[in-house]
């Protein structure tokens, strides 16, 4: 799966040609400057402003240069399509970094090398990037990354000899979106083109006329924390100048005021702030207006919020009616302090949007589900939580048991498009599971993590397991395992992660074994039937 905002391709460039400047094993080193622009010439918005000082090109430069600043260089001209040397001069007396964005491609991140003895006054510093122009006019967009950014000067861009591939476009679009599960989505009153909805920007759908309309009623009601929207990669068209409205019948409609919007890629992330009393934005049906002939894409991005659902939000999935305490397991178990707070993996499992799993001080879990019936997993989802985006799982697997743990998912470097967002993922698999486990690999970012929701959609076949329960106990005596079966038939014990431990033939009679400390999965087939369950050795 794409992520969001990462092209790792393009970043390798600009690190390798970095290290062959330093090392000399490739010619980068610029050979003519192609344009010098100062900084007070640029189109400026957000706290950043034209200052003057001494030792500056010019005598000024641009400070105050905060969060959602942005430093706009319109129509440079370059004659030769390819890479080039982007230079920044600039004051800064700490650590900072900048975002260089040219065209659709990624941002590429330049960072200050050494501190400047003023803020306010010169001698300047110089740090550099490589980017990649199209013959002809670009635009060049430089906004402070990961904080406040320096105080600059000016820009050059030098020619270099290097050869410097041609970046792919940055795509935003997610590989799933509520659209996707829709009732209906219409354009001007006809089903709608797959080009809009297809999760790409780069395919555009032509429409005639100066204005259209989109309408979605969704499968159930949303509490929509999000959307994303683009007029394709050649569009000159603001979306921002789209309105989205939403309602609970599709007769009354009412107007969506986002929170906050995020530039990427050719289109714009469009947030919605929400939190539980929101219930009067719950919606099935949404309606966007749109305008300049094109549209690349249209997402949106919620959560479920079923006011008739037990205790919460969420529809029912496999686990529905199931006693979560005796058949799942998670390691950590969250954070839980009688009375206060109860953050245990038992709440992945409820329909209640306040109650979620948290742990601090670790970045990955494990939790596990045993079904009142062999499943076949056709999809399953995630919710992210209401705070902390660096919280969220970023890589995960998805795994059945059977005779052993087996991989049905896997999802690597996913980003959420916005807080509370319930996002879907197929599984394509034909086999029948006993059990299932989310297994995490890596957060966003930070060393504790939190998941919201995760909810398994598939096909069950009852197995009569209350019987095969009753029929083959399984307890622990001391150090010892302990399994009475009904007929002929094997066992099979398994740590967590997948491991087998100990096996063998079961004849009918009590069978023992003895086993470490620890948490173990113990599988028993025979004529009389099969039984997987969880155990403890303390």
């Amino acid at each position: 799966m794409k992520t969001a905002r990462d092209n790792a391709r393009y970043w390798l460039v600009n690190v390798m040609c970095a290290l062959f400047a330093c090392i000399g094993s490739v010619e980068v080193v610029g050979q003519d400057v192609v344009l010098t622009i100062e900084a007070e010439d640029a189109t400026l918005s957000g706290s950043v402003k034209v200052k003057s000082g001494n030792n500056f090109s010019g005598g000024q430069f641009v400070g105050d240069n905060g969060v959602g600043s942005k430093i706009l260089l319109e129509n440079v001209e370059v004659v030769k399509e390819g890479g080039y040397k982007f230079r920044t001069y600039y004051t800064c007396m700490g650590k900072r970094s900048i975002a260089v964005r040219t065209g659709y491609y990624p941002a590429v991140v330049c960072t200050v090398e050494k501190e400047t003895s003023d803020w306010d006054n010169g001698p300047t510093a110089m740090m550099e990037c490589y980017l990649y122009l199209n013959e002809g006019e670009n635009d060049i967009e430089i906004t402070p990354y990961n904080g406040d950014g320096p105080n600059i000067d000016k820009f050059e861009i030098v020619s270099i000899d290097a050869e410097f591939p041609r970046p792919e476009p940055d795509k935003w679009a997610w590989g799933y979106d509520l659209t996707e599960d829709a009732l209906s989505v219409t354009f001007n009153g006809e089903p709608a083109d797959d080009r809009m909805l297809d999760n790409d920007e780069e395919t555009v759908y032509d429409y005639t006329g100066t204005a259209a309309t989109l309408q979605v009623e969704c499968d159930m009601p949303y509490l929509l924390t999000g959307y994303y929207l683009s007029a394709g990669f050649e569009s000159e068209t603001d979306v921002a100048t789209w309105r989205l409205e939403y309602s609970s019948d599709g007769t009354t409609w009412k107007a969506l005021t986002p929170s906050s919007v995020q530039q990427g890629g050719c289109g714009t992330l469009f947030v919605l702030e929400r939190n539980v009393r929101d219930a009067g934005y719950a919606a099935t049906h949404y309606r966007l207006y749109a305008s300049g002939g094109t549209i690349g894409e249209v997402q949106l991005f919620g959560i479920p919020y079923l006011s008739e659902a037990t205790d919460g939000q969420f529809p029912a999935d496999l686990t529905e009616g199931l006693d979560v305490r005796t058949y799942t397991n998670g390691m950590p178990l969250g954070v839980y302090d009688y009375g206060s707070w109860d953050e245990r993996y038992y709440n992945l499992f409820n329909h209640d949007m306040t109650k979620k799993y948290y742990w601090d001080g670790q970045s990955t879990f494990f939790v596990d589900v045993e079904l009142p019936g062999t499943t076949r997993l056709t999809s399953y989802t995630l919710t992210s939580c209401q705070d902390y985006p660096e919280r969220d799982p970023k890589s995960w697997v998805v795994e059945g048991f059977d005779r052993d743990w087996e991989v049905v998912s896997e999802v690597y470097d996913f980003t959420f498009p916005v807080r509370y967002a319930t996002m879907k993922f197929e599984v394509d698999a034909e086999k029948y599971y006993r059990g299932f486990r989310l297994r995490t690999l890596e957060s966003n970012g930070a060393e504790a993590f939190q998941v919201l929701k995760w909810q398994l959609f598939g096909e069950t076949r009852p197995t009569g397991l209350d019987d095969v329960r009753q029929a083959m106990p399984v307890w622990v005596s001391g150090r010892e395992l302990v399994m009475q079966p009904t007929g002929r038939g094997q066992y099979r014990v398994s740590d967590l992660s997948g491991r087998t431990v100990a096996h063998g033939q079961l004849d009918g009679v009590e069978c023992r074994c003895v086993l470490p400390v620890g948490l173990y999965v113990v599988n028993m087939q025979t004529e009389g039937g099969s039984r997987v369950e969880k155990v403890i050795v303390r």
